[in-house]
């Protein structure tokens, strides 16, 4: 009869411990941190999965090659209050259907999507694409480095600030 109780116990414990989790995993919280790239080039991904793994970081990424597809994607998450929604947003300045500036407008006029940190990545250096980022509602803009270690070490360090410096508050989707 005691075994049976401990059993029994050890089963009810296992169980509440699961319970809990699926709780605070519906409550909003991510486990992972949820990143969305959005950027035309297929060397991208690649370089940033590298960063990601270089961060040691709990990072899942989300690539998107084709800026309506992605914009269509996310107001469809944002609509549903999906948990699919990111935590951040990487996004490429000059690509073909929105450019990233059309692309930055749209989310930041959506009521849950522009509360969601987004990141201009770009080759370009001229201040006036850096101005129409940043007044379409751009974090930040970050020129990408040419070199493997450079972009490693740049983008290592994006994370950290998004997701160890930086206290983001919970709106209940990400």
């Amino acid at each position: 009869m005691k075994d049976s109780i401990l059993f029994y116990a050890k089963n009810l414990h296992i169980l509440l411990c699961i319970l809990l989790f699926l709780k605070i995993n519906n409550m909003g919280y991510n486990l992972y941190n949820r990143i969305i790239l959005i950027d035309d080039s297929p060397a991208e991904p690649i370089l940033l999965e590298s960063a990601i793994n270089a961060s040691q970081l709990n990072i899942k990424l989300e690539c998107f090659d084709d800026s309506l597809e992605a914009v269509k994607e996310l107001l469809k998450r944002s609509e549903e209050k999906s948990e699919l929604l990111p935590s951040l947003i990487l996004l490429d300045l000059n690509m073909p259907g929105y450019n990233g500036v059309q692309v930055l407008k749209i989310l930041k006029n959506d009521p849950f999507l522009k509360y969601i940190p987004t990141i201009i990545m770009t080759s370009s250096s001229l201040d006036a694409d850096m101005k129409d980022c940043l007044d379409a509602g751009a974090c930040s803009v970050l020129v990408k480095p040419t070199g493997h270690n450079q972009y490693t070490q740049v983008v290592t360090t994006l994370f950290n600030y998004w997701f160890k410096t930086v206290k983001r508050t919970n709106y209940g989707f990400f």
